[in-house]
């Protein structure tokens, strides 16, 4: 007898002999060596007899075929509880899976391109279940359809214009055939529409052989695909619109225009408040490319911007700069991200559209970048605050009201010693910078005030265990806010020449600590020639170094003067008249082996 199976997202109505279920009289194998056959209209049984155990059926298709596989188990006894099914290509590589679509059974509909050989796979959840199940398969015509998924589709694509269709059917994709000039930049849009959207539209370009030149999945608002694409040859190429998710149907609207990216307000390109990543190109040399995000007042957001990664066209050396719903830029950076990697943080002073410019530090700069969007401000705990690493251009930000605080994680090496650096930055610098340490359980290790240049904080810590440690940045005493930048090398304080560390000749002062027997640390320091300066090393904390001595050296790296025990006790203290200005070095070592933490200072006297 004839049964009827109405299934599909069109409710379209499949017609299969539905006899009595046969099992196979062959092996059922559980690769492409299966000797096991399913065709339309015949049910077959079979039997998962272990856990992990799959079973393979070979099934011819054609092209223009519409077919329904089902899966079906059941809840008695020697029944297997929940079907898991898998399509494959001839290959063996997966086209669908399907595990709950009637209740715990499975269901794929699929229609070919080509016509050919698949694989069925039949099996558990999670495989680990055993018991019988029944597989059919059913098929009809598949209706028309002008956007084929192939370089024969009658599909046109016009620039400026835009076509609305739907993905009919599990695993269908439509190709849109356009023109393109060689050397042109091109922006398309892929986007769910109506009551029932394509979920997660992805795009895809292919040449006029139909391989895949360029493809996105999110890079328009939430899940919608926009890409940007520079034609390398003129001729013709093909859009491909259809789901991230192979069994994915629904309405969508595709579009094409020409041109870059825009560098101004009127751009289409946009980013999500709530997290977004983008990778496009800067494209000629100079190009520039903006990006729309609607803030809320207050809101916040943090902007990282570098070369594409696995690409020889990278970015070289990205800037990002911001700009507010009136036009006006409200920040920009180059190098605040790691290496020469651009970071901005982003406080909202009023709701509105805002527009992430993303440029080159040379004006002819050209290649491939990465964007990428986190919503809020720095947080102020371990679990939402910004990663910063060590020895990269460190990190500027905000402190954007009196009682904030950003938290920064650092991976520390067990042993290795680190400074930290904080610091008020122009414009809008903060005042009076704090700086905290915390371990890797958020208990305090270290704090300080204005151990750096001036009111700036100033750090030196040794990871007895390693681990990821935690950089808190606040104003002192909640008393300001402003702009300042977070360094973090993992090196002693140098001994030589190169050293990064800077005294104000004014007055200035610096703790730090010799880590080791025999080590020294040198402090650059610009002295006037004829003006005599106080210096002085003394030990400081829970653990000084025990006999510090002192020398200062000319710019050469010659010494000119030392003391060891001039100062309280076993420090070292100078009065200090250099006979010309310039650049001059303060180096500080423990006599006898000895070690600790010390302190630094210099005083201008006339």
């Amino acid at each position: 007898m004839r049964t009827k199976s109405v299934f599909g997202a069109a409710g379209a109505a499949f017609l299969f002999l539905a006899g009595q279920a046969n099992a196979q009289d062959v092996d059922i194998g559980n690769d492409a060596s299966t000797r096991a056959r399913l065709a339309p209209g015949r049910d077959v049984a079979g039997v998962l007899e272990q856990e992990g155990d799959v079973d393979w059926y070979r099934l011819a298709v054609r092209s223009g075929q519409r077919y329904r596989i089902a899966l079906n188990g059941g809840d008695g006894e020697g029944q297997l509880s929940d079907p898991m099914l898998r399509l494959l290509d001839a290959n063996g590589g997966e086209i669908l899976t399907n595990d709950d679509a009637d209740g715990l059974n499975s269901a794929i509909e699929y229609t070919p391109t080509v016509s050919g050989s698949v694989f069925v796979e039949a099996g558990a959840f999670g495989g680990a279940l055993t018991g019988a199940y029944t597989l059919s398969v059913a098929a009809e015509t598949a209706p028309t359809d002008n956007a084929a998924a192939a370089t024969n589709t009658r599909a046109r694509l016009s620039l400026g214009q835009s076509v609305s269709s739907e993905i009919a059917f599990a695993g269908d994709s439509d190709w849109y055939r356009i023109r393109l000039e060689a050397g042109q930049s091109y922006r398309f849009a892929l986007s769910g529409s109506g009551d029932a959207a394509l979920a997660d539209p992805l795009l895809t370009m292919h040449n006029t052989d139909g391989e895949q030149v360029a493809i996105d999945d999110d890079g328009g608002e939430g899940l919608n695909a926009y890409l940007e694409f520079t034609a390398p040859t003129a001729g013709n190429y093909f859009v491909e619109a259809h789901g991230f998710d192979q069994g994915a149907t629904g309405a969508y609207t595709l579009s094409a225009v020409a041109g870059d990216i825009p560098a101004d307000a009127s751009t289409d390109a946009t980013l999500s408040a709530e997290g977004d990543y983008r990778e496009a190109a800067l494209s000629p040399g100079g190009d520039r490319d903006w990006y729309r995000v609607v803030l809320p007042e207050g809101g916040g957001m943090r902007v990282g911007l570098g070369g594409a990664e696995s690409t020889e066209e990278a970015l070289g050396d990205p800037m990002l700069v911001v700009y507010g719903p009136d036009g006006a830029e409200v920040g920009r950076d180059d190098d605040g991200g790691e290496g020469l990697n651009a970071w901005l943080e982003v406080h909202a002073a009023a709701a509105g559209p805002y527009y992430v410019e993303v440029r080159g530090f040379v004006d002819d700069a050209a290649g491939r970048y990465a964007l990428n969007l986190v919503s809020g401000e720095i947080g102020a705990d371990a679990n939402s605050g910004e990663y910063l690493v060590a020895n990269g251009e460190g990190r500027t930000s905000t402190i954007g009201s009196a009682d904030d605080v950003d938290w920064f994680a650092i991976d520390l090496v067990e042993g290795r010693p680190y400074r930290f650096n904080l610091e008020g930055v122009d414009p809008n610098a903060l005042g009076d910078p704090v700086l905290t340490l915390y371990d890797s359980e958020g208990r305090q290790l270290a704090s300080d005030d204005d151990g750096g240049r001036g009111a700036n904080s100033y750090l030196t810590h040794a990871s007895t265990a390693g681990g990821t440690f935690f950089a808190a940045v606040s104003a002192f005493e909640q008393g300001g806010a402003g702009r300042y930048l977070l360094r973090v090398s993992d090196t002693d304080v140098p001994g030589n020449a190169s050293t990064d560390e800077i005294l104000d000749a004014s007055s200035d002062e610096r703790l730090s600590r010799i880590d080791m027997p025999g080590d020294l640390d040198n402090f650059a320091i610009e002295l006037e020639g004829g003006v005599t300066y106080a210096l002085d090393v003394s030990g400081a904390g829970d653990a000084p170094l025990a006999d510090p001595f002192m020398a200062v050296l000319d710019g050469d790296g010659k010494r000119v003067v030392f003391d060891d025990d001039s100062g309280g006790g076993l420090d070292a203290r100078l009065r200090f008249t250099p006979g010309k200005p310039g650049i001059y070095f303060i180096q500080a070592s423990g006599l006898g082996g000895s070690t600790g933490w010390y302190q630094v200072r210099v005083e201008r006297r006339r």
